[in-house]
């Protein structure tokens, strides 16, 4: 793991912000899942309640949804794992399994990304996500 991460969700511009919270719980959990060191063992306080043991910055941005295209593509061109959520993914409330089915069956074109999250050294991620700007709500 590098010594200093950084996690970008970058969401499609024309998503309300109660979309953007969704889609960025979802990928943010997903890439979770493919980088452990994001997040630190439990971290509790004095009374035992367990904190977000977030171990480096996490940003969200906003483009146009080329933009989102093309950082996919160009994070998988420096070895990275970009995590993508789909438009279509939003309409398939606790449908996991057509979901699967819809994403398994199509590429990312015809899939309407509308969220992409990416992890890796500070600096790359930095120079791949430069012509998004920060998520303003």
């Amino acid at each position: 793991m590098p010594e200093v991460l950084r996690t970008v969700i970058a969401v499609d511009k024309s998503l309300e912000p109660g979309a953007v919270a969704n889609v960025s719980a979802i990928v943010m959990g997903q890439l979770a899942r493919l980088e452990p060191g994001i997040y630190a063992d439990d971290v509790r306080d004095r009374a035992g309640v367990l904190h977000a043991g977030i171990r480096f910055n996490t940003v969200v941005l906003s483009g146009r949804t080329g933009h989102l295209a093309q950082l996919v593509e160009a994070a998988s061109a420096q070895g990275l794992r970009p995590v993508v959520f789909t438009s279509e993914g939003r309409t398939l409330s606790n449908s996991f399994d057509t979901y699967r089915a819809l994403v398994t069956d199509a590429s990312p074109a015809e899939l309407g990304i509308c969220a992409v999250g990416v992890t890796g050294e500070d600096t790359a991620v930095r120079a791949l996500t430069k012509r998004f700007s920060v998520y303003r709500g």
